[in-house]
């Protein structure tokens, strides 16, 4: 489906939502879905331009590392203050 279609969809379905926070969630659904189909958010941004919810919802995606948002791709491995099993004394037999 394109992203035009959606961007109507949104517009017909969004005066039906109460204003604030159920309005927000379902931007940030929407967003989150979007996503998770492989649109970019530059796609997203530029389909529902002007639209004030999906801006906010895409903000996260838009920040750029150096704005704070660096996702690590090696996390800390809470673990390794502990010593493995491996590292035990052997006489478990």
């Amino acid at each position: 489906m394109s992203l035009s279609v959606i961007n109507e969809i949104w517009k017909l379905l969004k005066p039906s939502l109460e204003a604030g926070t159920v309005a927000e969630e379902a931007a940030d659904n929407l967003v989150n879905y979007l996503i998770d189909e492989d649109y970019s958010p530059n796609e997203i941004k530029q389909a529902f331009r002007g639209d004030a919810y999906i801006k906010s919802a895409l903000e996260f995606f838009l920040e750029t590392p150096d704005q704070g948002y660096k996702l690590d791709e090696e996390e800390e491995d809470p673990f390794d203050d502990y010593h493995s099993f491996d590292d035990e004394d052997d006489d478990w037999n």
